[in-house]
This record gives structure tokens, C-alpha cells and sequence, in this order.
């Protein structure tokens, strides 16, 4: 029925957890939630779905702070663009599952500020989703600190966070854009890679490309490597895996438990069953994409 909606309201949006956007419905079936741009509807539709599909709640959002209010405006309403003293800022979004039913977010809040070298904003839209706030400054935290500290919050809190980290940019018209962006990256690890706890552009970007492909063309594009490898599940695996490393032969056999002479052997048979150079720019791209392509079959 979800798959439904979504084709009759392409605008919509399917997540894990629903988003404090008072632009959107929130239906709910299961485990999942489908967001309806309100202006989609008529009054007789939203009733109808909402009847189908309730939802208790999207979450109750945590006190704010002026700025952060404004910041909230912004990003959620059709608020202006809060000032800001730095010329270039990012989002680094998070998401938090596994939350107890009272979530102590002041203590939360309090340890994830003191990562940062200089002050940031942080901004809940409910009691799960949200997004950081930060200047661009001499010192800023690296993706390696932020990793360790979700070890350390994963064990102090009992939950576990997925953070999608911006790149720095000038606030101006295409600011909010390119955070409503950024939070759709965010939801396709999510739901893809929920195993990943931090995610940046250039990691999802392949992934995100292979989705835009309509159905009936990946079938003819990706047909003749999955013919070929339909029944050498193991070697697409190793393949994708190989080219996540950029390349790099002994983090690869290291990470899939093999001899390096074991790797080599199936990227060459690789190559040698598709034709497809995987040394090449071109060639790894083309196979990366053919190797989620039967990920996804």
C-alpha cells in the first residue's frame, strides 16, 4: 500500500522515524512512516489516510534556545535566515535509535557540545532526529573524533546515533535546499547502510545516483554483469567491498578475512567474466553500481 502512495504522491517521502515538518502528514504502517506534502491533499484525502494510517505522534521536541529557535524557523517554517558571525557553516545531522521512553537529552546535549572546539547549535525536531549546527573556524571536529565519541555514547546512553556530516558553505538561498538534501542522504543510509554511523556526500553519492535509475533501466543496463554473477553472490560482494577501500588490496583482504593472493585472484576473475576494468575510474564506478544493483536483487 506504501509503495502505492509514493507513486501517486511522488513528492512524498518514506522514513524510519516521522520529522517534526508541519508541511507534511505522517502516515504509519508497521515500522515505517510515509510523509505527504500537506499541499498535496485535499481536506477529504487527509482525512482518509490519516483514518487508514494513524500515527500517535511525531515526537515532542525538547525545549530551544532563541537562536536555536530561529534556526528551527528557518529550517522547518518559513522563517529568514538567522545571522551568523562565521562566513561559511554545516549541517551535521544525526538520527538516534534504541531510545529509552524517557530520554535524557539535556545530559546528551551537554556531552555532544563539549566534542566541539568552539560552540555549536544543536536543534532537535523530535525525540530522535536533529541537526548540529556549526562554524566554519581554525579547528573543527574530525569524522575519526565523532566516531569515537558515538563508541563512548553508545555505551554511557544505551542507544545508538547516525550522524550525517555537511560540508561547510555560505548561508544564502540554497541553504535550506541543500539541508532538506542532506537530510534525505541521511534517511537513505539509514535505510540502506543502518549499520553505518557516520555518512558524509561523498560516500553516499553512488548510492544515491543508482536510485535515481528507473527500475526498467537498471534491469537493461546492469543485465549482462548480473547474468554473469547471479550465482557468484560472494564475488560482487568482494568486488563492492574492494572499491569501498578505494582500491586498497590489503585493507580489503583484511577486512574479508582473506590472503591477499585470494583477493587478487578474484579480482582478476572479476575482470576477466565482465570485461569491466575495475583499475579504471570509469570501470570502478560502473561496477560499483552494477554490484549494488545485485545487492538490491
Amino acid at each position: 500500500m506504501f509503495n502505492r502512495l509514493l507513486q501517486l504522491y511522488p513528492n512524498s517521502i518514506s522514513t524510519h522515524k516521522p520529522l517534526a515538518n508541519p508541511n507534511y502528514i505522517w502516515l504509519q504502517s508497521d515500522s515505517n512512516y510515509i510523509g505527504i506534502p500537506k499541499s498535496n491533499l485535499s481536506e477529504a484525502e487527509r482525512s482518509l489516510l490519516l483514518a487508514l494510517f494513524p500515527i500517535e505522534n511525531v515526537g515532542k521536541q525538547p525545549p530551544l534556545s532563541a537562536l536555536a529557535n530561529e534556526w528551527h524557523d528557518y529550517l522547518i517554517n518559513d522563517g529568514q535566515l538567522p545571522s551568523t558571525h562565521s562566513v561559511r557553516i554545516r549541517f551535521i545531522h544525526f538520527s538516534i535509535s534504541n531510545i529509552r521512553d524517557e530520554f535524557p537529552f539535556d545530559e546528551w546535549e551537554e556531552a555532544l557540545k563539549s566534542l566541539f572546539p568552539n560552540e555549536v547549535i544543536i536543534i532537535p525536531f523530535n525525540s530522535g532526529q536533529g541537526v548540529i549546527i556549526e562554524e566554519q573556524s581554525n579547528v573543527s571536529i574530525t569524522e575519526e573524533e565523532l566516531f569515537s565519541a558515538i563508541q563512548a555514547f553508545e555505551s554511557d546512553f544505551f542507544f545508538k546515533t547516525h550522524f550525517y556530516i555537511g560540508r561547510f558553505q555560505e548561508p544564502g538561498p540554497s541553504l535550506k535546499s541543500l539541508f532538506s538534501l542532506e537530510q534525505s542522504f541521511l534517511e537513505l543510509s539509514l535505510t540502506e547502510h543502518p549499520e553505518e554511523r557516520i555518512v558524509t556526500r561523498e560516500k553516499l553519492l553512488p548510492l544515491f545516483l543508482y536510485q535515481m535509475i528507473p527500475n526498467a533501466e537498471k534491469n537493461i543496463m546492469f543485465a549482462d554483469v548480473h547474468s554473469l554473477l547471479k550465482d557468484d553472490i560472494e564475488l560482487a560482494e568482494t568486488i563492492k567491498v574492494y572499491i569501498e577501500n578505494q582500491s586498497n588490496a590489503t585493507l580489503t583482504a583484511k577486512q574479508l578475512f582473506m590472503h591477499r593472493n585470494s583477493l587478487q585472484y578474484r579480482i582478476d576473475k572479476f575482470i576477466e567474466k565482465t570485461g569491466i576494468d575495475i583499475k579504471t575510474f570509469h570501470g570502478a564506478f560502473f561496477a560499483y553500481l552494477a554490484c549494488l544493483h545485485i545487492d538490491e536483487k
